[in-house]
């Protein structure tokens, strides 16, 4: 039994050891520069979606515009056919009704142009979600045990909500009704 001492104190004490490398904390000042790169990588991220986003307005505004400016033009010229596609009566009866062809031109691109937004904003909302979510996992790095996989869970948790959360809106702008 004597012989088999030092073998086992000799490995209670090399799995004491391991155990505590693995409660112990990471250093702040590594945790802290994991912080402040997810945080810049977030920061650019945000700044790529909200330049597509001001991008993808302006091009809508050039496509509403031309839209107009096309539907303004075929009326004017006395375009026959966007004029006819009512019956002589209906036109009697409500002469704006002439220009509904060209309503209905400019609703589309209304719609296009609210769809193509609500998806750039989707873009926006996931690019501000994973950088929150990136930051959080670097603020996490600073928790042992299960002090860090909890938080770990909790900045999943919100990441999933904030997901779901753009998804929906950027669903119901896709709603045929969402541009009345």
């Amino acid at each position: 039994m004597r012989r088999h001492c030092p073998i086992i104190f000799a490995t209670a004490f090399a799995v004491a050891v391991s155990l505590q490398g693995c409660k112990q904390r990471p250093d702040p000042a590594k945790v802290q520069a994991d912080i402040i790169k997810a945080q810049a990588n977030g920061q650019k991220a945000i700044a790529d979606a909200r330049a597509n986003m001001d991008k993808v307005i302006a091009q809508n505004r050039k496509d509403l515009v031309d839209a107009r400016v096309d539907a303004q033009m075929d009326h004017a010229s006395g375009d026959e056919t966007a004029r006819n596609r009512q019956s002589p009566a209906a036109n009697l009866e409500n002469p704006s009704a002439v220009a509904s062809p060209v309503s209905a031109a400019v609703a589309r691109a209304r719609k296009g142009a609210t769809d193509s937004t609500a998806d750039a904003q989707y873009e926006l909302d996931k690019a501000k979600a994973e950088a929150d979510y990136n930051v959080a996992l670097a603020r996490c790095e600073s928790r042992v045990g299960t002090a860090l996989d909890a938080c770990k869970e909790t900045a999943k948790s919100r990441y999933d909500s904030d997901i779901t959360a753009a998804r929906h809106r950027n669903d119901s702008a896709h709603q045929p009704n969402s541009a009345l």
